[in-house]
């Protein structure tokens, strides 16, 4: 699928700074106050937009993870793009210009801005929004208390391309899941009543690891196929029928058939069967979840040669090698809506599995605050939940985590270009 195709959505044209903070919650997809923006270009058409939560205050230490993050960030961007990419930079606030007497973390932005150009990085523009203004830092002779809000919802982005646009959640209710319809949760109930709890196949009919290559056992390539049909079901565009609702809660539940799922998000629902037909039989059976990550070694043995119980594949060394090279978080909003359909309508004992999915395509999408959001929810149900504690751990570091040392502060990514919801140009 090519670039064009993938990008549906119209391109904004910005005339201004207004026209550019009124496109920027349809380009992250949601708002959010107390938070730093981060917008790449490269050249007059954006690229990945990134949030971070604002430090405790402005004081040099505080911020320094920050600068680091940002500089890094812009500076991967480019290389990544072999060619200069160019950012914007938006903090909002809702402290405000009366209170602090003209622009709030005025100092901060400053420091941004010092430290992009001393990296060699342009600032395209500067803006801060409060709670009772905003103001562009690169505007001359720009109102030391700010210029009205109204300026940004009045503008001609606003009251033109994005006129009939749907308007952006708050970040605090992305991902909510709602309260489903009596009729809906009654209509899964029943359903679930027709599909008894999955279970592993049984050992005397999955031949042993060491199997020939090619060799198959019927029953266990359809429980992949079975698992991988769900991946197909969430990536497709037609209501979610109580029956396959009731399907994807007992295959989310079981760890093999969770992991096969994800497996069909990240390439194709097929994918999985045709590797599980090429590997030896069993492969995809009783795939350890996590290893300890504080594992402690016997004395005298080197953590280069861990105990070989913990040696091979599991659910965490997979999806934390491969997940970050995904590039098409364009077409994961709709499996993220259709999950959270399904777990408004899941009997709340049974939703840890769900809700760990969920999380984990968030995360994948870029946003670490809601898949934090739901891999917490699934804790609180079950706080022994090995996969959610698997989750918890993979969602700790966003997939910008290879730029930044552990000290960087929460951030959360918007899609890449290919998938923004409108480009200012």
């Amino acid at each position: 699928m090519t670039e064009h195709e993938l990008d549906s959505r119209p391109v904004v044209r910005c005339r201004g700074a207004a026209d550019f903070l009124a496109a920027l919650p349809h380009l992250t997809g949601f708002t959010a106050t107390d938070s730093m923006f981060v917008i790449s270009f490269v050249g007059a058409r954006s690229g990945p937009a990134v949030r971070i939560d604002l430090p405790e205050s402005e004081d040099p230490g505080e911020t320094l993870s920050l600068l680091d993050f940002v500089s890094n960030l812009a500076l991967d961007l480019a290389s990544q793009q072999g060619r200069a990419v160019a950012v914007a930079i938006v903090i909002t606030s809702s402290a405000s210009f009366s209170a602090d007497d003209g622009p709030p973390w005025h100092r901060l932005a400053r420091r941004v801005e010092r430290r992009m150009r001393r990296d060699g990085i342009e600032v395209r523009e500067l803006c801060i929004v409060a709670a009772d203004g905003w103001v562009s830092l690169f505007e001359p002779g720009a109102p030391r208390t700010g210029r009205a809000l109204s300026e940004i919802t009045e503008s001609p982005v606003a009251r033109g391309a994005l006129r009939h646009a749907e308007p952006p959640v708050d970040l605090s209710r992305l991902g909510e899941i709602p309260d489903a319809s009596l009729a809906r949760a009654a209509a899964v109930a029943r359903s679930l009543e027709q599909h008894a709890p999955l279970h592993f196949p049984d050992s005397e009919r999955v031949p042993p690891q060491c199997s020939e290559f090619g060799n198959t056992s019927d029953e266990y390539l359809a429980w992949i196929a079975e698992a991988g049909a769900m991946a197909r079901e969430l990536r497709g565009s037609a209501p979610i029928t109580a029956d396959a609702s009731a399907l994807l809660i007992r295959n989310a539940a079981h760890s093999d058939r969770w992991l096969v799922i994800a497996l069909g998000l990240l390439t194709r629902p097929e994918f999985p069967a045709e590797l599980a037909a090429e590997l030896p039989v069993g492969k995809f059976s009783r795939v350890p979840i996590d290893f300890p990550a504080d594992q402690a070694f016997p004395a005298g043995q080197s953590t280069a040669s861990p105990p070989r119980s913990q040696l091979g594949w599991s659910m965490y060394r997979i999806l934390n090698s491969v997940c970050p090279e995904f590039a098409e978080q364009g077409r994961l909003r709709g499996v993220c809506d259709r999950l959270i359909e399904t777990i408004a309508a899941t009997p709340e004992p049974l939703r840890p599995g769900l809700l760990c999915l969920s999380a984990w395509v968030w995360w994948l999408y870029g946003n670490q605050t809601v898949a934090r959001r739901h891999v917490h929810e699934a804790l609180a149900i079950d706080e022994s939940h090995e996969l959610a504690r698997m989750v918890h751990r993979l969602t700790s570091k966003p997939l910008y985590h290879r730029l930044t040392s552990g000290s960087a502060p929460r951030r959360d990514a918007a899609p890449q270009t290919r998938s923004r919801r409108a480009a200012p140009r």
